[in-house]
């Protein structure tokens, strides 16, 4: 796809159902769309158990999705499998959570840096040690020849989840899945991973889904904040239109728990229950916990309309 306006990644009416007792499935994805451009930060937002992180894994294809699409630069990606998915993860990478979990922890980090770049070279000429030089250099991990040496246990997790980010970068992507990559870190420390993303973006152009449960993160580092809960979009706008005028009462709630939100105050919700995800559900998700809930969110599903420019909620009865 050469047009430069075409986003670099679609996702239309994904799907994910994994089964539960008997014939029964649940749905953690139901039914999302999405797009993000090149160069773009798109943070996705929501409680834990919304389904973020069976979005993320479904886009670096570690999850079969169950209907839906989805094309990265115009290519049908839903379904591939063998060589095809080894090509796939050379444009399309992941950052996890846990930055002591995702590193073996008998393997240096030159071992780390040095499995993908041999694994997925192209360019037989490519200088390996070089190249990991090159990469610690990107992340902030000097001195170099100290660095490569040591292993996990002898790092710091900040510097842990400097390795992973580098380790997705060693195939040159053009898209990375960050999964709550600050959550597990150091309030201290957290900031510098955040900067180390946003100068990856703007000197690579690379495209980033940031996962996270953090609303003040998610402004920080994301152009757009698309909101989750119970597998559903309920809202999506650029990052401050949201965090200025959020419709959804979802995000009004999650507002409402943010620390140094102008939106923070007393819960407005009226139950704690989790959100029914088995399939056939009927209504809206958020509808048990919603203090705005008529008989009509429980008998029908909202769709996703549009309020204004980029600025979209699925709620019967929007602010």
């Amino acid at each position: 796809m050469s047009d430069a306006n075409q986003p670099l990644l679609r996702v239309e009416d994904l799907v994910v159902r994994f089964p539960i007792a008997g014939r029964q499935y649940i749905r953690p994805v139901d039914g999302v769309s999405f797009a993000i451009a090149p160069g773009e930060v798109l943070s996705l937002v929501g409680e834990s158990g919304s389904g973020k992180s069976t979005i993320g894994k479904a886009l670096v294809r570690m999850v079969e999705p169950a209907g839906g699409t989805i094309e990265v630069n115009g290519q049908d990606v839903t379904h591939i499998r063998g060589r095809r998915i080894k090509d796939y993860r050379e444009n399309v990478q992941m950052v996890f959570q846990d930055p002591f979990g995702s590193l073996n922890p008998v393997r240096t980090v030159e071992q780390h840096l040095a499995f993908p770049l041999r694994k997925h070279r192209m360019d037989k000429t490519v200088n390996v040690n070089a190249k990991i030089d090159e990469l610690l250099e990107k992340v902030g991990l000097t001195p170099v020849a100290d660095t490569r040496q040591k292993f996990p246990h002898e790092l710091s997790g900040g510097q842990r989840q400097r390795v992973a980010i580098a380790r997705a970068l060693a195939v040159n992507p053009k898209f990375v899945v960050a999964d709550e990559p600050i959550s597990m870190l150091d309030v201290s420390i957290r900031a510098g991973i955040l900067k180390l993303m946003n100068d990856l973006r703007a000197d690579m152009n690379l495209a980033f889904l940031y996962i996270t449960h953090d609303l003040a993160s998610a402004r920080y580092i994301g152009n757009r904040i698309m909101v989750l809960y119970g597998g559903k979009v309920m809202e999506t706008a650029p990052s401050d239109e949201l965090l200025r005028h959020p419709s959804h009462p979802y995000t009004r709630l999650l507002l409402a728990a943010t620390p140094g939100s102008r939106h923070q105050g007393d819960l407005p919700e009226t139950s704690n229950t989790a959100p029914n995800l088995v399939e056939g559900r009927r209504g809206c998700p958020f509808a048990s916990r919603c203090p705005l809930v008529t008989s009509e969110c429980h008998e029908v599903e909202p769709a996703l309309t549009t309020l204004g420019d980029n600025h979209s909620v699925a709620c019967h009865h929007p602010a």
